[in-house]
C-alpha cells in the first residue's frame, strides 16, 4: 500500500542528548519498499529536517510518531472551543517554543492549558527544581477540571500511560506538547498529508500520504543493540504488514465519528467486538499475556530512606550492600583450649605462658617461640600462634602442657574474613530482608540500611450484600481483611480504603481518593447489572486485560486508575485470594523495588484423578501428603475452607489435560508466594 513507511521515536528531552544515544535519544527507521535503514538524532529539529527531507522525495508515505495525538473527550473544545484535536495541535503550534537545542516551554505552556480549565487541573508532573504553581506536582492533586485521565483507545492497550501526565517515571504527556506542536508545522509544510484518523475517519484511504499515531511497546522489538532502534525496526515491520482491519476496525466503537476526530486512535490497536459483553470462553487474554503486560507496566517508583537495622525486617533493599569489615575481623579460636606456634614446638611439655584470649579481650604482646597460651572460644589469636589444641586433648602439670597428640597447623582456628571479606559483596538490592539477611549485614559491619520506601497499597471492598464481619447480616467482607494481611506478608504498606455500596458515583469518589501506589477491588469486575466497577475503568480508567484465562478468576480487571495501577479482583475469595497471589503479587513487588517474582513450582506426583478441557489455566488448592499432592474436595471458588485447608497451588497447564494418581504435576508451596 505505502512504498515508504517512517516510524519516529519521538523524545522530549530538554537538552540534546549528544552523539551516544541514550534513553532519551530519538530514533528515526525509514522502511522504502522493504529497505530499512534507521538513524539516530539528538534533537527534535534534526529528526523533523530528516523526516521532510523523505516526505520530499515524493513517495506515498505512512508516518508514524510514537505520542498521543489526541486528548481524552472535553479537552480540545474547553482549550479551543472545537472537539477536535486538530485545534489542540495548532493551539500549541502558537504557544510552544521548541527550539534548535531541545530547549523548551513546554510546563509553562502546560500550565497557561491548565488556566483554561475548572478547578486544578487537568495537565500535572513537573520537576521538583521548577515552580509551576498551576501545575500539580500529583494526580491525586487535580480535582473538578472535568476531564477524564484517558482517551477510548488506551483501554484497549496494555499499559498506556495517560497523556495528561507530563513529567516522573512513565509520563508521555510532555512528548505529545511538543509532538502535536511539530506535525501542526509538518502538517504546513507537506499539504499532501493527512491525518488517520482525525481527518479521514476511520477509512482505508488508498491514494493519501498518512500521518498516524503509534505505539510501539505492542511490538517485540527487532534485534538491535539499543533497544528504541530495535522497536521502531520492529514497528515499520508491521506496519508494512498492515491490513485495512488496522484502518476500518475502530469503528465498530461507539461514538467512533467523535472519537476519531476528538480522541484520536493508535494505529494497529483492534478493541474486540463488544469487549464486555463476551459469551463465556471467548477472547480470554492467556495467563502468560496479562503476566508479561504486568511486567512491562509495573516499575518500581518508590524512593529511598535509611533506617536502622532492627527497623528493617521484611523491608526491600534499595542498593547493593558490601562489607564494611572483615567477618571474622581477626584469626579466632574455634575451641577452648591452647594456642602456639605449631613449627616451634619441641618434644615434651611446653611451657605456658601467663594470662589467656578471650572473645573481646585478646591477648597483649606476642607468645614466644615453643610456648602456648590459654584461649577460649572466639578469642583473637593471638601473636606468634597459628594453632589451637582442644581443651580435651591436652592437661597442664608444673606450668607445662602437655599434648595427647599435635593436631596439624591451623587446627582449630577460623581465618580473618573467612565468612566474608571487607569490601565483598553482601545482599542485592531488591533483596526482602529476612532475619538471616539482618544477621549477614550486621557482621558486615552495617547498622543502618538503605531501603525502598514501602509501597502503599489500598484495599477496597464492593456490593451493597457485603458486610462487616461477625455481621448477622449479607455476606461477610472475607476479601479485605485476608487481602490487607497477605500485603503485610509482603513486606507492603496495606491502606483498609474500606467499602464501596453499588452507586457508581460513590465508587469512583473512593477510587480519586485512595492516594495509595496501587489498588486492589473486590468484586464487581464482571458484567452484571451491579458491576460498576468494569464500566467506571471503561469510561474514566483504562483495562488493559479483563478476562484472564484461569479458575477460579475470570472476570479478573488489570488497568489503571488516576495512572495508579488497579487490580480489580473477582468477589468470591477462592478467587481473591488466588489472583492476588499469582498476578497482584509479582506486579507490586516489582513496583515495591524487589523484582519481578513469579513462583517456582515443584513437580510432585499426583494423588488425585482430574480430566480438564482446554482453555484456562486451572489453580487447584492443594497440599502435600505422604509426598504427594492431594486437592480439596471442591473446586467451588466460594468455599473458603479450602483455603484454610490448603497449603499451596496445583497448576494444570492451558491445553487439555488428564491427571491420574501418580501423574507429574506441577506444585507451588504458599511458602513461594509469600504467604506463610
Amino acid at each position: 500500500m505505502f512504498d515508504l513507511i517512517l516510524v519516529a521515536d519521538w523524545s522530549a528531552a530538554a537538552r540534546p542528548t549528544g552523539k551516544t544515544p541514550c534513553k532519551d535519544a530519538i530514533w528515526v527507521c525509514a522502511d522504502l519498499r522493504g529497505h530499512q535503514t534507521v538513524e539516530y538524532f539528538p534533537t527534535r529539529a534534526q529528526a523533523l529536517a530528516f523526516i521532510d527531507d523523505w516526505l520530499n522525495r515524493g513517495h506515498r508515505t505512512l508516518l508514524g510518531f510514537d505520542f498521543a495525538m489526541g486528548f481524552p473527550p472535553g479537552f480540545a473544545e474547553t482549550l479551543t472551543g472545537k472537539p477536535n484535536a486538530l485545534s489542540v495541535w495548532d493551539w500549541l503550534a502558537r504557544h510552544v517554543e521548541d527550539n534548535a537545542d531541545n530547549s523548551n516551554n513546554r510546563f509553562h505552556v502546560a500550565e497557561t492549558i491548565n488556566r483554561r480549565f475548572p478547578g486544578i487541573g487537568p495537565l500535572w508532573g513537573r520537576p521538583g527544581t521548577q515552580e509551576h504553581p498551576d501545575l500539580p506536582d500529583r494526580g491525586n492533586d487535580r480535582r473538578d477540571h472535568g476531564v477524564p485521565d484517558h482517551r477510548t483507545v488506551e483501554g484497549f492497550t496494555p499499559s498506556a500511560q495517560s497523556v495528561l501526565k507530563l513529567f516522573t517515571t512513565g509520563s508521555v504527556g510532555s512528548q505529545s506538547l511538543l509532538g502535536c506542536a511539530a506535525l501542526s508545522g509538518l502538517r504546513a509544510r507537506h499539504a499532501s498529508l493527512r491525518v488517520w484518523p482525525q481527518e479521514t475517519g476511520f477509512e482505508h484511504v488508498k491514494d493519501a500520504n498518512l500521518l498516524v499515531e503509534i505505539y510501539p511497546s505492542l511490538y517485540e522489538p527487532a534485534d538491535h543493540p539499543i533497544k528504541d532502534a530495535g522497536q521502531v525496526i520492529a514497528t515499520a515491520r508491521a506496519l508494512r504488514a498492515a491490513s485495512a482491519d488496522w484502518f476500518t476496525a475502530p469503528a465498530s466503537q461507539p461514538d467512533a465519528a467523535r472519537i476519531a476526530t476528538e480522541e484520536g486512535w493508535i494505529f494497529g490497536v483492534l478493541p474486540p467486538s463488544d469487549c464486555f459483553a463476551l459469551p463465556p470462553g471467548t477472547d480470554w487474554t492467556p495467563v502468560d499475556v496479562a503476566l508479561k503486560t504486568l511486567r512491562s507496566g509495573t516499575p518500581c517508583g518508590m524512593g529511598r530512606e535509611t533506617i536502622s537495622i532492627y527497623a528493617s525486617p521484611g523491608r526491600i533493599l534499595a542498593a547493593d550492600l558490601v562489607a564494611t569489615r572483615a567477618n571474622p575481623p581477626h584469626a579466632n579460636a574455634a575451641v577452648d583450649g591452647w594456642a602456639f606456634a605449631h613449627a616451634t614446638l619441641a618434644p615434651g611439655g611446653i611451657p605456658v605462658v601467663a594470662g589467656r584470649s578471650a572473645a573481646g579481650q585478646p591477648f597483649s604482646g606476642s607468645i614466644p617461640p615453643g610456648h602456648a597460651v590459654r584461649i577460649l572460644t572466639g578469642a583473637e589469636i593471638p601473636s606468634g600462634t597459628d594453632t589451637v589444641a582442644l581443651q580435651e586433648d591436652a592437661h597442664v602439670s608444673d606450668d607445662l602442657l602437655y599434648l595427647k597428640a599435635i593436631p596439624r597447623i591451623g587446627a582449630n582456628t577460623r581465618k580473618a574474613g573467612e565468612d566474608v571479606a571487607s569490601g565483598d559483596p553482601v545482599l542485592s538490592a531488591g533483596t526482602i530482608l529476612r532475619p538471616t539477611d539482618l544477621a549477614f549485614a550486621i557482621a558486615a559491619g552495617h547498622g543502618n540500611l538503605s531501603v525502598r520506601t514501602r509501597l502503599k497499597v489500598g484495599v477496597l471492598s464492593t456490593g451493597d450484600e457485603i458486610t462487616s464481619p461477625g455481621s448477622d447480616t449479607g455476606i461477610p467482607d472475607v476479601n479485605r481483611p485476608m487481602l490487607l494481611a497477605m500485603l503485610g506478608q509482603w513486606g507492603l504498606e496495606p491502606v483498609d480504603l474500606g467499602h464501596a455500596p453499588d452507586e457508581a458515583d460513590r465508587l469512583a469518589a473512593m477510587l480519586d481518593k485512595a492516594g495509595t501506589d496501587a489498588i486492589l477491588t473486590s468484586g464487581g469486575a464482571s458484567t452484571g447489572d451491579e458491576d460498576h466497577l468494569s464500566r467506571l475503568m471503561r469510561d474514566r480508567g483504562s483495562v488493559h486485560h479483563w478476562r484472564i484465562a484461569i479458575k477460579p478468576g475470570r472476570p479478573l480487571m488489570l488497568g489503571h486508575w488516576n495512572d495508579t495501577p488497579l487490580f480489580g479482583l473477582p468477589g468470591n475469595p477462592v478467587a481473591a485470594f488466588t489472583c492476588a497471589a499469582l498476578f497482584a503479587r509479582p506486579a507490586l513487588l516489582q513496583m515495591a523495588g524487589a523484582g519481578w517474582r513469579e513462583p517456582q513450582a515443584i513437580t510432585v506426583p499426583a494423588g488425585f484423578a482430574k480430566r480438564k478441557k482446554a482453555g484456562r489455566r486451572e489453580v487447584l488448592r492443594a497440599r502435600l501428603r505422604g509426598g504427594q499432592a492431594e486437592i480439596f474436595r471442591s473446586e467451588g471458588s466460594g468455599l473458603v475452607s479450602g483455603l484454610s485447608w490448603a497449603e499451596g497451588f496445583v497448576l494444570l497447564p492451558d491445553g487439555a489435560v488428564t491427571v491420574e494418581p501418580g501423574d507429574p504435576v506441577h506444585y507451588i508451596p504458599f511458602s513461594e508466594l509469600g504467604l506463610g
